[in-house]
């Protein structure tokens, strides 16, 4: 059981002890809490609340509150509650003492309890948990804090609920639990070190401070008696754009429904400014998606999804709401905050486009139509024509012949642990194995109740496990991809990338490479980590109209989707070419470098500003190639190969001087991709009929 909640906790130092032993009780005023929701919430009917307190006096535990610490509370829906079972518990509040104003970062979560020993309740397994949200706390005095479950829990018994402060608290708020003034034991606990594990703080262990005073103020809201026979309640989220995302292109909202309903009616979705009223945006009643699971054949489907034109509004913020409807009329709701631009910083790539054929010197040329760029950025990164990176295999075999979801997303988070991220495969002081990660993002995904793993539920479930393992990976995904993005993505961008086919059967895969160019067949050899077979296996993509498929077990699969995973400090590096910041003749600059080959592979990357820091960027691939007229070894372009052509190259090399006619990749006369003292032997040794020609 510590193992599931052991994640959320870091060993305190012998302060964070010393600290909670110097606690003390404070008498509260007898005021109403103020309410603070960590985010809009919308109950589908009347919810009912459970709680173990006794009300009446309230007290204070000052001195005890650090931070990066989870509360537990026992609760009894029977006791408050008519027709109590199935109950599905939605919020969670805790009541807090602040003396001054402070910011806090909370998540809740909903465990079974555990009755091993009759008398003594204790928390058990996780049931369900919420997203991170940032509090702020305007001034001192008394708040309820309400935060919502991602997913609401069903329960046919008495649980725990849990409050977690998902960072330091600032010891100067004076940020305090508040309890009754009934000590129970086995009601209230409090975990801060996975090696001590929970403390009932009927009885904490410190002499200086034995007892809390009563029961802490940590309940829950609900709805009795499930409404819904044997369909669970519908459960939204909203999956895409991300929380608090500032949107600078097209915007496709993706909402996911949670629950595993069959019998979801339709999905609507609204927007707003900060402070007015709902607009609708559309209904989308057609949830259609993939299931891959690597055995049955697989259609494309986007899920519940909704285009939002944006572009007669007003520069800013705003939130979205996706409201799910089940057809016995129950619902759900999400919304989270954006910000947008009507004219965002989108550059186009005008030269060179994104498959170009260069030859240096080139004008780097883009378009945008963002009224108020401050810089446009041009970089370069070369590209090697075969690339690889080092995904591990795995055979989803021993997991279920369905698990193709889980294990792809197990590879993926292996990898960037395997770059540093130790968070993603560890849980409280323990780190787990791959095969762990795949079990838990099967139980994320719902990929056992579904004989298979939705695209939808895959994101969620994904986004899920990131969430509550170090939140150190941020996904991202790109609908009807082709080569380009492929390749841009994995080679130049340095993600990982799940990869989701359709055909027979759908499945999921793993980017694991490239090997050169298109062939006479216009396909390109690419590399993927496959977990049907567990095997780092060559397969090919072409481009379609306005797409690409994969050549996978002896047919052409459709490539529906790419969803790439970042490590979240993660940097890429590039070499600057140059910047504009004044549109006058166009946002352009000058590429023209002695470092570049010919028949080499070349990213080109432009990054706009605007005035309000906002950025995009787009990215091309070219090939350097100088098709010159001139013989190889005609460096200075006079008809003859002879000992001026060795002298004007040494002109160049060491004194400056001109480059070669037809662009100065023409001086790696040896193919070496070195421009030095060898070239010069080289074409010496040619002139004298003692070598071979120039390639150049």
């Amino acid at each position: 059981m510590l193992l599931l909640i052991a994640f959320l906790l870091l060993t305190w130092s012998a302060y964070g002890l010393d600290y909670k032993k110097e606690a003390r009780i404070d008498l509260l005023a007898k005021t109403p809490p103020e309410y603070r929701a960590a985010a809009p919430h919308f109950a589908a009917s009347e919810l009912c609340t459970v709680r173990n307190d006794a009300g009446g006096e309230l007290m204070g535990v000052s001195h005890w509150l650090l931070g990066n610490e989870l509360y537990k509370s026992y609760q009894n829906p029977g006791l408050s509650c008519d027709g109590p079972y199935p109950f599905t518990v939605e919020e969670i509040y805790m009541v807090l003492w602040f003396d001054y104003a402070t910011t806090i970062y909370v998540s809740v979560d909903v465990e079974s309890a555990d009755v091993t020993n009759p008398g003594c309740p204790f928390p058990g397994d996780l049931l369900s948990l919420s997203s991170t949200y940032e509090v702020v706390i305007p001034g001192g005095g008394l708040y309820q804090v309400a935060v919502p479950l991602d997913s609401p829990a069903v329960v046919d018994e008495p649980y725990f609920v849990g409050f977690y402060f998902a960072d330091d608290v600032d010891t100067l708020s004076g940020a305090s639990p508040v309890t009754d003034q009934v000590p129970v034991p086995c009601v209230s606990y409090n975990i801060w070190d996975a090696e001590i594990g929970f403390v009932d703080l009927y009885d904490t262990g410190f002499p200086s401070f034995p007892q809390f005073p009563g029961r802490l103020l940590l309940y829950s809201s609900g709805i009795p008696g499930g409404f819904g026979g044997e369909e669970p309640e519908p459960s939204v989220t909203i999956i895409k754009p991300n929380y608090n995302e500032i949107v600078v292109e097209d915007i496709i909202i993706w909402a996911a429904e949670t629950s595993g309903s069959n019998i979801i009616d339709y999905v609507k979705f609204d927007y707003r400014t900060d402070n007015g009223a709902w607009t609708e945006i559309g209904l989308d009643e057609d949830g259609s998606r993939a299931m891959r699971n690597g055995i049955d054949p697989s259609v494309p489907g986007d899920g519940f999804t909704m285009p939002w034109d944006y572009s007669g509004l007003t520069e800013g913020n705003y939130w979205l709401k996706a409201t799910v409807y089940d057809t016995l009329g129950r619902s759900s709701v999400d919304s989270i905050p954006v910000s947008i631009d009507p004219t965002p910083p989108v550059p186009f790539c005008v030269n060179p486009a994104k498959t170009d054929t260069i030859c240096l010197p080139e004008t780097l040329e883009i378009t945008t139509a963002d009224e108020d760029v401050s810089l446009v950025k041009f970089e370069s990164k070369a590209a090697a024509m075969d690339y690889e990176i080092p995904v591990v295999t795995l055979d989803q075999s021993p997991f279920g012949a369905h698990y193709c979801g889980p294990v792809t997303g197990a590879i993926a988070i292996r990898y960037w642990f395997d770059q540093g991220n130790i968070y993603c495969m560890r849980e409280g002081a323990q780190y787990i194995t791959i095969d762990t990660v795949a079990a838990r993002l099967a139980d994320n995904m719902l990929t056992d109740e579904n004989n298979g793993t939705y695209d939808d539920l895959f994101y969620y479930g994904l986004q899920q496990y990131i969430l509550t393992h170090g939140n150190e990976l941020r996904l991202n995904a790109y609908r009807n991809p082709d080569y380009h993005d492929f390749r841009t993505l994995l080679q130049e961008r340095e993600l990982i990338l799940i990869l989701g086919l359709s055909g027979e059967p759908g499945l999921y895969l793993v980017g694991a490479g490239v090997a050169g160019l298109e062939d006479d067949q216009e396909r390109y050899a690419i590399k993927v980590s496959d977990p049907l077979t567990g095997s780092i296996m060559d397969v090919y993509l072409r481009n379609t109209g306005g797409g690409a498929e994969v050549y996978y077990d002896g047919s052409w699969h459709n490539l529906d989707l790419i969803i790439t995973v970042a490590g979240y400090t993660h940097t890429v590096t590039r070499d600057f070419i140059g910047a504009d910041n004044n549109v006058s003749g166009g946002w352009t600059t000058e590429w023209n470098t002695y470092d570049i080959f010919q028949d080499s592979l070349y990213f080109m990357t432009a990054t706009v500003t605007d005035a309000e820091g906002r950025s995009d960027m787009k990215t091309s691939m070219s090939l350097h190639r100088c098709q010159s007229v001139s013989d190889p070894g005609d460096f200075n372009d006079d008809g003859t190969v002879n000992v001026g052509d060795a002298l004007y190259l040494i002109e160049y090399i060491y004194k400056d001087g001109p480059e070669p006619v037809g662009g100065p990749g023409r001086a790696d006369a040896n193919c070496d991709d070195n421009i030095d003292l060898n070239d010069i032997i080289f074409i010496i040794k040619y002139v004298l009929a003692e070598g071979d020609a120039p390639c150049y």
